[in-house]
């Protein structure tokens, strides 16, 4: 998929440049034309180097493989240096327009000896710019223009240079074809160039399934962050919504109702906090271990700080299980919702923690919407445990216009997106006459996330 994004983006910069005005086509010529021009510059002192290994080699051979020694390894230790690979990535980006990946760390074996090669090529690149812009288009505009004036013994002498020991037609017709292919094969490879920095600096097949798997973690625990927002901070104002109508309504008839109403919005207020601070303190943990190298989706919740209202940093509170289900349901009672429990509360603890923070977090979001929609307001929760599953069943009645409504929405879908990454299943809808949720979890799967 990163394989088809990455081509699609291609293909939009293409798309893109067949757009461009001549404005911006002659700045990107331009750009492309300083990129080469570096790489000229650089590639000086190698040429340097060359002709004097070359001048020592014809004298003395042995001093001439020392000259030859010395240019291999002016060659191989820059190009080898990770800060010339950042500077040609940098250039690549500003110069060509080519936006390459942030690379991978422990990869750097493969990217060492690419890089490498690719300072090569632009020092190829770069020579071969100053032979065509010094002597191959100068050669071609010279000819053309002594035989056009007529003035054959000066394209002789020229031509000459260039192809001794040839008849002046055969050294005209070599000395302009072998200006224009290198000038055209100059062109060529700065077209060419962009699409050689992707395969040299770019990521690998191996580095772009990292790469994608990175990113497949990091929207996985994005979805698991929207899930815990929805779950505490749409029940808190599924609950305050409703508390707070209810004070308003009874405020005239019974105060003491009214009160108590108004005090289950400020527990259930503060209950919100608690847990939006739990989340925010897994964003943070996952943010400070980024910027310490940690790696994209290392973050875990409950392992770091969180910030505190003093700016400082906290320890992230654990995530809600089922050993928490008791105390949700009392205040579920207290705000209006009469459930009737068939469990054992000692079977709550014994349940492992992939399994009991999922089933919590499916009942929190069902027990909420049972609040809202159930008419009369109770339900009945069953929960049963044997050796490989624990089985959750919800049911409560509803009226004409609550059996109506969709069976989608967001929490619904992600109480079946918590079932199925703990391995489980969940069925919800209308069943003799009422609403019901069934939701099974095995006890023994591993592919839960940590909360």
């Amino acid at each position: 998929m990163a394989h088809r994004r990455r081509f699609g983006r291609e293909n939009t910069v293409r798309r893109g440049a067949r757009r461009e005005n001549p404005a911006q086509r002659a700045t990107r010529i331009f750009r492309h034309f300083v990129f080469l021009m570096i790489g000229a510059l650089l590639s000086v002192p190698y040429i340097v180097v060359f002709v004097w290994a070359t001048q020592v080699s014809a004298f003395d051979p042995a001093s001439g493989v020392v000259a030859f020694a010395v240019l291999v390894l002016l060659l191989v230790v820059p190009a080898l240096l990770s800060a010339t690979r950042a500077l040609e990535r940098t250039a690549v980006a500003e110069l060509l327009g080519v936006q390459l990946a942030a690379p991978v760390n422990g990869m750097a074996g493969g990217r060492r000896w690419r890089g490498a090669a690719w300072y090569v090529v632009h020092l190829i690149s770069g020579a071969l710019t100053i032979v065509t812009v010094a002597f191959a288009i100068p050669i071609i505009i010279t000819v053309a223009l002594l035989t056009l004036a007529g003035d054959l013994e000066t394209v002789t002498e020229v031509t000459a240079v260039v192809v001794p020991s040839a008849d002046t037609t055969t050294a005209v017709l070599w000395s302009l074809g072998l200006g224009l292919g290198l000038t055209i094969f100059n062109i060529l490879a700065g077209i060419a160039l962009p699409h050689w920095a992707q395969i040299m600096l770019g990521p690998t097949s191996a580095e772009r399934a990292a790469l994608a798997a990175q990113q497949a973690e990091a929207e996985a625990r994005r979805n698991q962050l929207a899930r815990e927002l929805h779950d505490s901070v749409g029940h808190a104002l599924t609950v305050t919504t409703l508390q707070a109508t209810a004070a308003h309504d009874m405020l005239d008839r019974d105060r003491d109702a009214a009160a108590r109403a108004m005090q289950a919005v400020a527990d259930t207020g503060r209950a919100a906090l608690a847990e939006l601070d739990h989340v925010i303190g897994i964003l943070r943990s996952e943010s400070e271990s980024e910027g310490e190298g940690g790696g994209a989706g290392e973050g875990s919740g409950g392992s770091t700080g969180s910030t505190g209202d003093d700016g400082g940093s906290r320890p992230v509170g654990p995530a809600e299980t089922l050993e928490d289900l008791p105390g949700f349901l009392d205040r579920l009672d207290e705000q209006g919702l009469q459930i009737t429990r068939r469990y054992d509360e000692a079977v709550l603890a014994s349940v492992p923690a992939g399994a009991s923070g999922p089933a919590f977090k499916v009942l929190q979001e069902g027990l909420t919407n049972a609040l809202k929609y159930a008419r009369p307001q109770d339900a009945e929760l069953s929960i049963g445990l044997d050796e490989t599953w624990l089985r959750i069943e919800l049911a409560n009645p509803v009226d004409a216009t609550a059996a109506a409504r969709p069976s989608g929405g967001r929490g619904l879908e992600g109480m079946r997106e918590r079932a199925r990454l703990a391995g489980g299943t969940t069925q919800v809808g209308m069943d003799d006459g009422g609403w019901k949720l069934r939701a099974g979890f095995p006890l023994t799967d591993s592919r839960q996330e940590e909360e």
